[in-house]
């Protein structure tokens, strides 16, 4: 079969963390044996397709809007980054007649992956929701959305959210006929991640930072947001004094204000390529995650698959997969709270040791 997806986030480099799960779930098709052709955003309509391993990527311009750390966060930092909308859809409509007729079609985000620029696929379509596009959809005026909504299900369209969170939130949003519709053409299934295997960093890390023996070493990795609250992961590292030594991956616009907030209770490292970042993790005792908005957090799914415990706030899907996992302790969201998860969790790295 004969594939095109189109993304509004895609890796750039090896190491850059936008839209890893894209990728993943890209090649994951092209492992099932179908031609995979992906148009994303940077460099130019006019560039040559290049090939990454088992896929066919096509750059369509838009990088100004569409990359790290999101369309929503870039815009709302400069306005003007909206205006490469235009040429970014532009540039998906010069790929998708470059790339000639395909059997079927895959939109990651709902806008404006599959509304408006693949609305007109003559081939199936299935369109993945992870989040902001969903928050963005529940934000917009009622009449378009369901305008939106509507015209890719009555086109056909099938849903798989990364959470079950986000679907209800959406549904609830909708007239009882269109929710109705909306879970029929729906499933929840969280996108595939490639971890690759970075124990040899992780020993290395935590030999190099002479860690105290009855310590846990705590990271968090996110973008510096207010929502991700990572003034509440440095509040319960000071509360929770030489129980806990906490390193911050990330960077966005509180990064200022946090670092002048955290002296002498965070080690922050900045935005680290992605393989850097899951060595961290990797290294660590417990990765603390105490944002209040998410849908299916890659980097809780990551800790897990490294073996990592994690401390979360309920956000999203988290509870359920907490109810499942108890390597997935969810804490109240208060200062006081997760320093005590994290004062039990060194007692008992104490008690095994």
């Amino acid at each position: 079969m004969r594939i095109v997806v189109v993304t509004t986030s895609f890796p750039r480099t090896e190491d850059d963390p936008s839209g890893h799960f894209v990728r993943s779930s890209a090649h994951a098709l092209a492992r099932a044996g179908h031609e995979v052709h992906v148009i994303a955003p940077g460099g130019s309509p006019l560039d040559p397709p290049r090939t990454l391993g088992d896929l066919v990527v096509h750059r369509a311009g838009g990088g100004a809007l569409f990359a790290w750390p999101g369309a929503v966060a870039r815009a709302r930092e400069a306005p003007w980054r909206l205006f490469a909308a235009g040429p970014f859809a532009a540039g998906v409509a010069h790929r998708r007649r470059s790339i000639g007729p395909v059997d079927h079609a895959v939109a990651h985000w709902i806008v404006p992956s599959a509304w408006p620029l693949l609305l007109g696929a003559q081939s199936s379509l299935d369109v993945f929701a992870h989040g902001a596009d969903v928050r963005v959809l529940i934000r917009a005026p009622r009449a378009l959305r369901e305008t939106i909504l509507g015209a890719l299900i009555a086109r056909g369209a099938r849903f798989t959210f990364a959470a079950r969170a986000l679907e209800d939130a959406l549904c609830k949003t909708l007239s009882p006929e269109l929710a109705q519709a909306l879970a029929r053409a729906s499933h929840v299934d969280p996108p595939p991640i490639d971890v690759p295997d970075v124990i040899g960093e992780a020993r290395r890390l935590r030999a190099s930072i002479g860690l105290d023996p009855s310590s846990l070493l705590v990271v968090v990795v996110c973008r510096l947001i207010p929502s991700k609250r990572v003034d509440l992961a440095i509040e319960a590292a000071r509360i929770a004094g030489s129980s806990a030594r906490l390193v911050i991956i990330g960077d966005g616009p509180e990064r200022a204000s946090l670092e002048q907030r955290g002296a002498g209770a965070a080690t922050f490292m900045g935005a680290l390529p992605r393989r850097q970042a899951l060595a961290w993790i990797a290294a660590s005792d417990v990765l603390l995650h105490p944002s209040a908005i998410e849908a299916a957090p890659t980097v809780i799914r990551e800790a897990r698959a490294l073996d990592v415990p994690v401390i979360a706030c309920a956000a999203g899907d988290v509870v359920s997969w907490a109810e499942a996992d108890p390597g997935i302790i969810v804490a109240e969201a208060s200062a006081a709270s997760l320093a005590g998860a994290l004062q039990l969790q060194a007692r008992r790295r104490s008690t095994r040791a």
